[in-house]
């Protein structure tokens, strides 16, 4: 008996909707802070704007021993792969920030091994991760010295656009 082959999309490279759901269309106009995180209000509906992902990325350069040059999430390397994209679609300006008071940054908890960092954008959670620390930091931490980061954080601002 012979089977039923399967259909291709006639050759024509167009998107073929499967059984009861339409194919997703391309991403249309700039990326915004709401397509891309889980933030409410006015920034929601902002493009993220390059002055901002530099904020971000100076935040995320103050998180002692993270580093996430060739692999691995960045929110800040997201934000600013998106800002690219903005500015290449005329969305925003070099060099511009977002409209509403816009401020990056992280803190950091004490937890079992290591500490959890946890990302803000506009006084928004966007992105928490654990870092683990080494024998040696770990009992350094748990002394009280110099190399504790519970509690610890940084901000960034991009202040408001002209």
């Amino acid at each position: 008996m012979a089977r039923p082959q399967p259909r291709s999309g006639g050759g024509g490279g167009e998107q073929v909707p499967v059984q009861g759901k339409e194919a997703a269309p391309a991403h249309q106009g700039p990326i915004k802070y709401g397509d891309a995180f889980e933030v409410k209000g006015d920034l929601a509906g902002q493009p993220i704007a390059p002055r901002d992902a530099a904020a971000m990325r100076a935040a995320e350069e103050e998180v002692p021993g993270v580093r996430v040059p060739g692999g691995g999430f960045s929110v800040g390397g997201f934000m600013e792969q998106a800002a690219q994209y903005n500015q290449a679609l005329g969305a925003v300006q070099p060099g511009q920030a977002s409209d509403t008071e816009f401020v990056a940054g992280f803190t950091q908890d004490a937890a079992p091994g290591g500490r959890i960092v946890t990302e803000f954008v506009g006084g928004q959670a966007v992105g928490q991760y654990a870092v683990a620390e080494a024998p040696a930091e770990q009992a350094k931490a748990a002394a009280g010295s110099e190399g504790a980061a519970a509690g610890r954080g940084g901000v960034a601002s991009a202040g408001r656009r002209n």
